[in-house]
């Protein structure tokens, strides 16, 4: 119990500062209704009646019999600040009622002359509403403390609320876990998803398999040569990793369930399996080679053999200890960004794909994954994987968790099947949320307010079907955070966000939000808690008008500061124009945009260009479908007119058809593409340019290949392709991709991705 006592005497010590700082309430009083509480999340339901409750001194007594003596612990625990015993002269009393009254999870919490009362159908409502009590209390320096009078019927918008965090990159110990579900119980999340194994590092103690532990959790050196760089890891030369035996694991999952949080593992299957194919290579088909765990980020060849039926005995063997040790309903099985070029060359896969009447590697891993779904099904568990388990068709039961943006999501409500939304941006709380270049994390921004006021449910979800979205989930992977302060530092205070778009309604005020959350982070700072500095980012946005070539340009930040802008590419200044309301640009703009602190240093500046072309806003037609995490902004992702917003396709060219829609005399085409190595994103190795008349015959203009050479740099580059002036409808691009990494790439022969942002026609 040691960590939740510091935890939520830490989360007491914010009430106390709170009351001493007079920072309460938020908003001016209209009426006792429109009153404003510092609470996150804030409930669904809250009614001011006017006036505090008392308390004589700084004491909670709690009706006899009304709390169980493990809860009173907790309970004790959450207001170490203030005595809590049991009498009879209660000033709370806790009320388990029946079902029929109260939600699952739900509560009520009445404070009047009375004192305090909270009922709830479960022992999880009471949780809920003393963490709510703790937020409303405020702790007496001469021997009393004071609540405000309210009454508060709270229930949560999701069942799934929940917290991802990957410990096969990064080994964390079992006190951090205790402390990362502390955060979580804190903020009401319930789903703890537990990434225990992957490519880098087996975590878990499977009994009948030792060498997992033995061999597979163990990696030559920490690796991760990108956190070297920044100072990170710095001693590269010594074995790496650890596990959890299974005592550390039911330790844990009674202390999660003790805090109402339900852990959700998730054993990878059958890619991201290198950890578990070095320890037992026999599972890895034939013809596949060699193998090492691997020690940066990215995937490896790690892939199950689907042919070999000893495979699947393995995998219900160690599925079999795994749902020993956690009683969660969901058994995550990964599913993602499965390499299988191994199986196509693997005479025993080709032997399966036969027999079970597979057209393709798709159809094949829908056997594999169906498979394992028939088996948790006959031990009353739910198979849940990301979205890639969609490929080749969906196991009947499974649920899919949409990290791939929303559209995996969408797809699957509309088919029936239960879904957790949680889309990299901006759910991956691995991405940083500013621009300090001392943050940890992968590169790519997601703020507090993207996370707040992200849409959870899409418009493409029928009415039908919404209620298939059953919750919402961010993620932790640790690649570039080697250490739990640096865990800490992505997670505040992005997890007030998460967990209120989780339990609170959907429609809220951003200002709000932000009002209340700046009450904490001094707070959260002092408590010794390794907080993320809320973000100077100016977001640009840009809606085309297509019609009349323009576009409407918004600029969004999470501070009220403002913001300097300039059009010509020059640095805005504290002189440049100050941006006040949308605006409109109708020629070509390299927009630029600041905060500025209040000493006026300098902060990240935000970019943007806009160029109105030819093909602005003209539709086109891929040959190879992008992936859906990386749809540039939209359906005119490659016409849009800015710059920067990339479409990504992955081991495939680009191959496009541009319709401009009448017949123009065009001499020029410049398409532009990122090169990004370390992140396996690579310029092309060729691009042709071709025009037509008439959509069937084109004629080739310019043909151009760069020279090929090893490079890690991140850069812009441009394609300009400059021809004879001639008369064309349609412009066709070939782009052609690498295909794998290079050799001299960390993951040499790992698919490379190729990614362009705009076509530009003049």
């Amino acid at each position: 119990m040691i960590k939740l006592s510091n935890v939520l005497k830490f989360s007491c010590i914010i009430v106390s500062t709170l009351v001493l700082s007079c920072a309460l309430f938020l908003g001016c009083v209209h009426n006792n209704n429109d009153q404003k509480f510092n609470l996150i999340p804030y409930p669904s339901e809250i009614h001011a009646t006017g006036g505090t409750y008392i308390l004589p001194t700084n004491t909670l007594t709690f009706e006899n019999g009304s709390v169980d003596a493990h809860f009173l612990t907790l309970i004790k625990s959450s207001f170490t600040t203030i005595e809590i015993k049991e009498g009879t002269k209660a000033n709370i009393s806790c009320e388990i009622v029946d079902s029929d009254t109260i939600k699952k999870e739900a509560y009520q919490l009445s404070i009047n002359n009375n004192g305090v009362e909270i009922k709830a159908s479960t022992h999880a409502g009471l949780f809920y509403g003393i963490q709510t009590l703790r937020q409303l209390i405020q702790v007496g320096t001469q021997g009393s403390s004071k609540i405000p009078m309210v009454e508060i019927v709270d229930y949560p918008r999701f069942k799934w609320r929940g917290m991802h965090l990957d410990v096969s990159r990064h080994f964390f110990s079992v006190d951090e876990i205790k402390q990362f579900l502390d955060y979580m119980a804190m903020n009401k999340l319930n789903t703890f998803h537990w990434h225990l194994v992957d490519d880098q590092g087996w975590r878990l103690e499977i009994k009948k398999y030792p060498k997992l532990t033995e061999i597979g959790a163990w990696r030559d050196n920490v690796g991760f040569s990108a956190n070297q760089d920044k100072g990170l890891n710095r001693i590269n030369s010594t074995p790496y990793g650890g596990y959890y035996t299974q005592e550390h694991v039911r330790d844990i999952v009674a202390y999660a369930s003790d805090r109402n949080i339900t852990i959700v593992p998730e054993i990878e299957l059958p890619g991201h399996s290198a950890a578990a194919l070095v320890a037992y290579p026999e599972y890895y088909c034939n013809n596949a080679g060699a193998l090492k765990i691997w020690d940066q980020a990215g995937v490896s060849a790690g892939v199950y053999c689907a042919g070999k039926e000893q495979v699947f005995t393995f995998l219900e063997d160690v599925l079999d200890e795994t749902m020993a040790l956690f009683p969660s309903e969901f058994i995550h099985i990964g599913g993602d960004e499965t390499p299988k070029d191994t199986w196509l060359a693997c005479p025993d896969c080709r032997k399966r794909m036969k027999e079970e009447g597979a057209h393709d590697e798709h159809e094949l891993q829908s056997y594999f994954v169906k498979r394992i779904e028939k088996y948790l099904n006959t031990n009353n568990r739910r198979l849940i994987g990301w979205d890639e388990i969609l490929d080749g068709g969906l196991a009947p039961n499974a649920a899919v968790m949409s990290w791939r943006g929303v559209s995996g999501g969408i797809k699957a409500a509309e088919a029936g099947h239960d879904v957790v939304m949680s889309p990299m941006f901006p759910f991956y709380f691995n991405h940083t949320q500013n621009h300090l270049s001392s943050s940890p994390g992968h590169s790519g921004i997601s703020t507090l307010r993207d996370v707040y006021t992200f849409p959870i449910i899409p418009e493409d979800v029928s009415e039908d079907n919404r209620k298939h979205i059953i919750g919402i989930q961010a993620n932790m992977w640790s690649e570039y955070m080697p250490e739990f302060r640096h865990i800490e530092y992505n997670l505040f205070p992005r997890i007030y966000a998460i967990a209120e778009q989780a339990w609170s309604p959907s429609t809220r005020s951003w200002d709000d939000f932000y009002s209340r959350v700046q009450h904490r982070l001094d707070v959260v700072k002092e408590a010794g808690i390794n907080v993320g500095e809320v973000s100077y980012h100016v977001d640009i946005k840009v809606k085309p008008n297509y019609s009349d070539k323009s576009a409407d340009i918004e600029f969004i930040s999470e501070r009220s500061d403002a913001v300097f802008y300039t059009l010509d590419g020059s640095e805005p200044k504290v002189t440049s124009k100050l941006y006040t309301k949308t605006f409109v640009v109708s020629e070509n703009a390299h927009i630029k945009a600041i905060q500025f602190k209040a000493d006026e240093t300098k902060t990240n500046v935000s970019e943007k260009e806009i160029n109105f072309h030819k093909a602005f806003g003209k539709p086109y037609k891929l040959k190879y479908d992008h992936a859906p995490q990386y749809d540039g902004g939209g359906n005119y992702g490659l016409t849009n007119g800015f710059l920067g917003v990339m479409i990504g396709v992955e081991a495939k060219p680009i191959e496009v058809i541009i319709d401009l829609g009448e017949l123009m005399k065009i001499s020029k085409i410049n398409a532009r593409f990122k090169n990004q190595p370390m992140s396996w994103v690579f310029s092309p190795e060729k691009v042709s340019y071709a025009i037509s008349e008439d959509g069937s015959e084109f004629k080739l203009v310019k043909e151009i290949i760069p020279e090929q050479k090893q490079s890690n740099v991140n850069e812009i580059v441009e394609f300009l392709g400059e021809f004879e002036l001639s008369n064309a409808r349609y412009v066709k691009v070939v782009a052609k991709n690498v295909g794998v990494c290079p050799d001299w790439h960390p993951a040499a022969g790992g698919k490379a991705w190729l990614f362009s942002d705009e076509i530009i026609v003049e």
